[in-house]
């Protein structure tokens, strides 16, 4: 190893890069180096190597509380690198040395030059969207327009009747996925449509997956129905006040059907057949057999998670003033579920089968992972503060399987008894 190879090889060790870096940072602020560093910007650092550098002796540089910017300038020149500040600070952070303020002069010219090109497309983008937003995408696009094109070609298009959002993407750039959430054509067209929604004023209390669909809804958009869906028993819904007979010959045959999106938000009223009580169940296999159990009680399958279709039909019984009564697993995702449920409402929704009791007979060994139990630091309802509580301390779950005798109980005393 030659020389000035060896001297880099030196000058690349921790305490040289923090040195660097520190002198870079004063010259982006200020325009200067400074005339010294303090010690204590290298707590953590070996400084060895540095004191070496400088050629300060041992008893000399335990009474030194800081280092002398020209000190290590010269002993950068009397190297055999013989390099200036500059030449150090640029080998350190592997790129020219910038003032804040050309820097910003630099981003202002690029951003200008980006809502040129964007108002030549359409003006809607810089007049709408916030400098935050339109300067996240200047990052995101690269300067590339195409998005730009394609999502202002599809605002003068949007359709008059309900169409699906792949179906629409398709016609507009042939690519189905086009306005997927998680693509950047997707996000664009959402961010848009919600500034240019009239639903924004609504007082009604909706989740995230609500509200990007309700504004989907709003413009003749639907997303893919045939998978969302909500398996249901014993409910009866109208359109134009007129009894939809589908439903309600399934209610009078006590047929459990998957009801997709589409019709639920086709029905402008939806209700128990009997009564005015709804049993929601988080477990499909505990849904099937209860749906044998208890023929003449509404019942709704929410599968975990719920989708938009499930949160449709929700509300829709809601407002029919239905009292909602949810039975999930006991286990951290269950908690949030049945918690989230009430907070949507509060005045139609409650527990059913979820207690302690319910917890310790069906108490499993299956484990919470770790990023399970800081979920339930999130659980603050009464009801179910003391089963997150203990779940804390066993580290256990709760299948519904374990104590499906319990919410039978529980259905008998508050949904059979009027």
């Amino acid at each position: 190893m030659d020389n000035l190879t060896e001297a880099k090889v030196f000058l690349k060790q921790a305490v040289f890069q923090k040195l660097g870096k520190e002198l870079a940072r004063r010259y982006y602020l200020k325009g200067s180096f400074g005339v010294s560093v303090g010690r204590q910007l290298f707590q953590k650092t070996d400084d060895e190597p540095l004191r070496r550098f400088l050629g300060i002796t041992e008893w000399e540089w335990l009474s030194r509380r800081n280092i002398s910017i020209l000190l290590f300038e010269q002993a950068l020149k009397s190297s055999s690198l013989q390099w200036s500040l500059m030449d150090f600070v640029v080998f350190v952070t592997k790129k020219p040395l910038q003032l804040k303020s050309e820097v910003e002069e630099q981003e202002n010219i690029r951003y200008a030059n980006f809502i040129t090109q964007l108002n030549q497309i359409d003006p809607l983008f810089s007049k709408i969207l916030t400098v935050k937003q339109l300067t996240k995408w200047l990052e995101d696009s690269g300067e590339t327009f195409k998005i730009f094109e394609v999502v202002s070609k599809a605002l003068q298009q949007l359709p008059k009747e309900m169409t699906h959002l792949p179906f629409f993407a398709y016609q507009q750039t042939g690519d189905a996925h086009f306005f997927d959430e998680n693509e950047m054509g997707g996000r664009l067209f959402l961010q848009i449509l919600t500034v240019l929604s009239q639903e924004t004023t609504n007082e009604q209390k909706l989740t995230l997956v609500e509200e990007k669909n309700s504004i989907l809804n709003e413009f003749k958009l639907l997303k893919d129905d045939i998978h969302n869906f909500v398996s249901i028993r014993g409910l009866v819904a109208e359109q134009n006040k007129t009894m939809s007979q589908m439903w309600l010959q399934a209610w009078h045959e006590g047929i459990a059907w998957n009801v997709p999106l589409k019709e639920i938000l086709r029905m402008e009223s939806i209700y128990p057949g009997q009564g005015n009580k709804v049993l929601i169940i988080e477990n499909s296999a505990v849904y099937s057999v209860l749906v044998e159990l208890v023929p003449e009680i509404a019942i709704i399958c929410s599968s975990g998670q719920f989708t938009y279709a499930v949160w449709q039909l929700l509300r829709k019984l809601s407002e029919n003033n239905v009292t909602l009564y949810y039975s999930g697993d006991l286990d951290p995702e269950g908690l949030l579920m049945a918690q989230k449920l009430i907070e949507m409402f509060p005045e139609h929704a409650q527990t059913i089968g979820m207690s302690l009791e319910s917890y310790q007979m069906g108490q499993k060994l299956s484990p919470l992972l770790p990023q399970q139990l800081k979920q339930l630091q999130k659980i603050n309802h009464e009801k179910l503060k003391p089963i997150a509580e203990q779940m804390k301390i066993s580290h256990k779950k709760a299948y519904q399987e374990g104590y499906i005798e319990l919410i039978l109980s529980e259905i008998n005393e508050k949904m059979r008894n009027e």
